[in-house]
């Protein structure tokens, strides 16, 4: 399928942020401010927004969005740069909480893999994924809002935290409850760093491996967003395929 101008302009901003090098210009010569237009449209859409504005800082000033776009651009991301720091606070809160009680807590997903990516603070995300280190899940869960099969969500201080009893629907695929086993054991958490100033603990890099290979498996029917592919990406240019 070929892709239209507007999707170029986003894979080469995003190739460009993934792998630290400059973009190339020469597609962005004489790109209308429809394409440009389309092309933050499908950016926002796809939550790589934040990431492909590192792109666009390597191209010349000459060959950079509209102003108009270009701050409206550059806003949204320093607002979700806000967001980060807000949900590393949180989490650096609440981790500190539970471990008070004797809980270990480790970040799963969006926040978690963002220490993959070269500007953490540009991997856009939802809510909070962890797991907790206890034998009764529940006790750990008191301020339930809602209870799924494979986690229970709750707010902490206006943010929606999902702590995983199963990493995958287990109960929905035969084949997940293998894969659940499999993922308890390469578990194995590693210490990392939120804002440069907040300890915590990831999944290791094996874990990540088959985690992020099932989970978009799951997601393939109902169709796989960018964002998927660049955190495949950044564990990729961190840790290669093991």
């Amino acid at each position: 399928m070929e892709l239209n101008q507007s999707e170029k302009m986003l894979f080469a901003l995003l190739r460009s942020a993934l792998n630290t090098i400059p973009v190339n210009s020469a597609l962005f010569a004489d790109v209308s401010l429809l394409s440009w237009q389309n092309c933050y449209k499908l950016a926002v859409e796809q939550g790589v927004m934040a990431l492909a504005w590192d792109g666009i800082q390597t191209l010349p000033a000459c060959l950079q969005p509209p102003k108009a776009l270009k701050l409206n651009w550059a806003m949204a991301v320093e607002n979700y740069e806000k967001r980060y720091r807000r949900y590393c606070h949180t989490i650096a809160e609440l981790s500190a909480f539970y471990k008070i009680h004797g809980i270990t807590t480790v970040q799963l997903k969006g926040v978690g893999l963002s220490t993959y990516y070269p500007i953490p603070s540009h991997r856009e995300g939802g809510d909070i994924d962890i797991f907790t280190y206890s034998a009764d899940h529940d006790t750990i869960n008191r301020p339930i809002t809602f209870t799924y099969i494979k986690c229970s969500m709750f707010y902490y201080k206006g943010i929606p935290i999902e702590n995983h009893k199963t990493f995958i629907n287990s109960e929905t695929y035969h084949i997940a409850v293998k894969m659940d086993k499999l993922l308890q054991e390469l578990l194995q958490p590693v210490s990392a760093e939120l804002d440069g100033k907040y300890p915590i603990f990831i999944p290791s890099s094996t874990f990540n491996t088959v985690f992020l290979a099932f989970h978009a498996a799951q997601h393939y029917a109902r169709g796989l967003a960018l964002h998927h592919l660049c955190d495949w990406a950044c564990l990729l240019n961190r840790y290669g395929l093991h």
